[in-house]
């Protein structure tokens, strides 16, 4: 089976847009908004300035290779120009270049604050030399490259009407350009017997915010670490601090942390955040529960830790954190911070500050209940064991290839679900292990709408019959498009992403399945914060010369139109103050075990309850991921307890004679793969000899849900834009064989 082909124009494009127009700070893609002249003023040293991927590698051109071509090998390190001046640091290596002018190439880029270039980074391309121009594209801007006297001049022209130059020298050595990189060494891990020597009760209880990030087990008990001292039960508020960040040792320019207010409690030796949800205000930050001690050199008070997440406000992207104060019963440090793990392809970065915090002790509303439902959790925990554990005696290669291509670094977390056990890669960062591995929380994009809208329509069915399934959409929404297309669109049409609407392919063959997803209007969709706004953009595409039910046309905000739809039903069958996230919550996540599932809502004007987007906004552990999978393996039955449609879910996991719509993205030797009802599927044929539909849940970034025909679930979180699905399968068939159904003849059955 040949991995998932996902049109790389269309990851570059996701990768630009999302890596520079929606960082924390609001970073503003490169190239726009500028005014550049043609002529240097001064000179700027930007060896220094530009960080490099570890995996640079400089290929010397053979003898078959033209000069004309060869001329362009190397690094070449220069500045793109403001006005004359030299302003935002540039460097251009070509990796290799082939006798027929394909080039590989890496652009990295310093930071400016004219132009709201906030933080440094790279990008690969793939380019040609023609006529002694090197030229390539990046998300439609087309860059050239020529060699004049010794220089490299280099242009670059957007679709908006905005040029750019810059000249480059060649820098003889590659180690001569780069800041350093974390990627060398983990930074030193504490004394193994104590005291510590960072994060100490000096630093913390002063405005020291160091000079950047430390192991990460410095945020966990060190040395001679005794239980905590002190309960906490109150309210603390943390103020808006200053967070220095950098990319491989090269610095960004500083953004604000936010400041918020939480309360908390100790339950034994957890520290226990009441609201784990996205906190409002300020909307970007997730809090999980961590952990109490004391250790002799904090001078009588106690010490706690936690892991949080910053979120981005238009997208799934988390950059995971960890926080670590000092408390007595009536006083707190000031809270330390770092961010050094993240899912969010093309916007890596290390983060790190300090945050004034002050403590209010007092009782806390509900404690009682938030008692109970946390021990509750505790006692629901899925066991976490090491991949190295998993039962298999053959087929160990698989194991260890498991995560294909996706390189380690830009792996979050990744494992099976074996009878009831999660074997995982554990959660590596760039500064040693995260030490809540279990309460990380990973932005899975996409995967959202098989775990979030098909999860809730399979709910809405086990309650209300499976007729929820063909309700039109615009008897529960108000459909504002200038066109009739939306007439027959069902609920189950726009789960399945054949609406027939769309603007940008309106040929059936080839299928352009992507041509509407992560264009110009899914970019205003994601802008958009009400509900209103995000269906106006859902409602302002075209229709296409078919209708709904005929035509695979992916688009994300077709899932968000079906939130609201779906939301709309919920409270004309409940009354008003129903609300479809909380739906799903009570009624299937809490009884499988998960009892905070926090998820992106559209921002109403009011402050009142947004609709759940589902088309991304999930950020599930790999706890929730466990069980959910479970649950869908067993047929959407828990305990005896029928919580989702069972005949509509074995539909959505290709277990009768629907087979959804072809997807012509995914071909393999085998047949083409299929999507249907959120959920994704290649075909791919067992050791035994029979034809199985391999099921997944995609994400942007290359995010895997994999259920495998022999019961064993697996995943993988990762955002280094690899959509390899086929190690995962073949390490699942080597745990277990896939068994063929009875009287098969090794042929999938035919598609209805």
């Amino acid at each position: 089976m040949n991995r998932p082909r996902v049109r790389r124009d269309l990851l570059r494009g996701r990768r630009l847009w999302l890596c520079l127009a929606l960082s924390l700070g609001m970073d503003i893609a490169v190239t726009h908004g500028l005014a550049l002249a043609t002529q240097a003023a001064t000179a700027k040293e930007c060896h220094r300035e530009t960080p490099l991927p570890a995996d640079v590698r400089l290929t010397a051109p053979g003898p078959e290779v033209p000069e004309a071509v060869a001329q362009f090998a190397g690094v070449w390190s220069g500045a793109w120009l403001d006005n004359g001046k030299e302003a935002l640091c540039h460097t251009l290596v070509v990796e290799q270049v082939s006798a027929n002018g394909i080039a590989r190439v890496m652009v990295s880029w310093g930071t400016y604050a004219d132009w709201e270039v906030r933080l440094p980074g790279f990008l690969r391309a793939t380019g040609r030399i023609v006529d002694g121009e090197l030229r390539f594209d990046i998300d439609g801007i087309k860059h050239a490259y020529r060699v004049a006297d010794e220089a490299l001049q280099g242009h670059f022209d957007d679709p908006d009407g905005t040029t750019g130059r810059a000249s480059l020298s060649r820098v003889a050595d590659l180690s001569q350009v780069g800041c350093g990189s974390s990627a060398g060494g983990l930074p030193p891990a504490p004394p193994v017997a104590g005291p510590r020597d960072r994060l100490t009760a000096a630093e913390l209880l002063a405005a020291d915010a160091g000079s950047g990030p430390v192991h990460n087990a410095y945020f966990m008990p060190v040395g001679q670490a005794a239980p905590a001292r002190h309960p906490f039960t109150g309210t603390v508020t943390v103020q808006a601090a200053t967070m220095s960040r950098a990319i491989r040792g090269c610095a960004g320019l500083a953004e604000t942390f936010p400041g918020f207010a939480v309360a908390l409690i100790t339950q034994g030796e957890h520290l226990v955040p009441v609201v784990r949800d996205i906190l409002h205000p300020p909307g970007t930050l997730i809090l999980s529960p961590g952990q109490v001690w004391s250790e002799p050199g904090d001078g009588g008070m106690s010490r706690a830790s936690f892991p949080f997440v910053v979120v981005n406000p238009y997208n799934n992207g988390t950059h995971n954190g960890l926080a670590t104060f000092l408390y007595d019963d009536t006083r707190v440090s000031a809270l330390r911070f770092q961010v050094v793990q993240e899912t969010v392809p093309g916007h890596q970065f290390d983060g790190w500050g300090q945050a004034p915090m002050t403590y209010t002790p007092g009782p806390i509303a509900d404690e009682a209940a938030v008692r109970a439902q946390f021990a509750a959790e505790l006692q629901q925990h899925t066991p976490i064991r090491p991949r190295s554990a998993l039962p298999v005696s053959t087929g160990t290669q698989w194991l260890e290839d498991f995560d294909g291509a996706t390189a380690p670094d830009d792996v979050s977390a990744s494992g099976l679900i074996v009878d009831g056990v999660i074997y995982l890669r554990g959660c590596e960062t760039r500064y040693g292990p995260f030490p809540y591995c279990r309460h990380m929380r990973h932005g899975v994009f996409s995967v959202t709408k098989s775990l979030g809208a098909a999860v809730a329509l399979l709910r809405l069915a086990q309650t209300y019959g499976d007729q929820v399934f063909d309700l039109k959409i615009k008897d529960y929404v108000t459909v504002t498009a200038a066109h009739d297309g939306w007439e027959g669109v069902t609920f189950a049409h726009a789960l399945n992403m054949a609406t027939g609407i769309g603007d940008l392919a309106p040929q059936r063959e080839p299928n352009e399945v992507f041509a509407d997803d992560m264009k110009p209007k899914m970019f205003q969709f994601m802008r958009a914060q009400t509900g209103k706004e995000k269906l106006d953009v859902s409602f302002s595409y075209g229709q296409y010369p078919w209708g709904p039910g005929e035509v695979l046309r992916y688009n994300g905000t077709h899932t968000f139109v079906l939130a609201a739809a779906m939301d709309s039903f919920l409270k004309r069958q409940a009354g008003p103050q129903a609300h479809l996230w909380d739906m799903v919550v009570a009624e299937v996540f809490q009884p499988i075990g998960i009892f905070q599932a926090p998820m992106m809502h559209t921002q109403e004007a009011d402050g009142g309850r947004g609709i759940p987007i589902l088309a991304y906004g999930l950020y599930p552990t790999i706890d929730d991921v466990a069980k959910l999978t479970t649950l869908l393996q067993h047929g959407g039955q828990h305990q005896g307890q029928q919580l989702l449609h069972p005949g509509k879910l074995a539909e959505a996991l290709y277990k009768t004679d629907a087979r959804g719509l072809p997807n012509n993205s995914v071909k393999n030797r085998f047949g083409e793969g299929r999507y249907q009802l959120s959920i994704w599927s290649a075909p791919y044929r067992a050791a035994a000899g029979c034809v199985f539909q391999i099921l997944y849940m995609l994400g942007y970034g290359g995010n895997f849900v994999v259920l495998l025909p022999n019961g064993i679930s697996a995943f993988r979180f990762a955002d280094g834009d690899h959509y390899d699905v086929d190690s995962m399968v073949l390490a699942g068939e080597a745990i277990r064989p896939f068994p063929c159904p009875a009287g098969s003849d090794g042929a999938l059955p035919p598609a209805r």
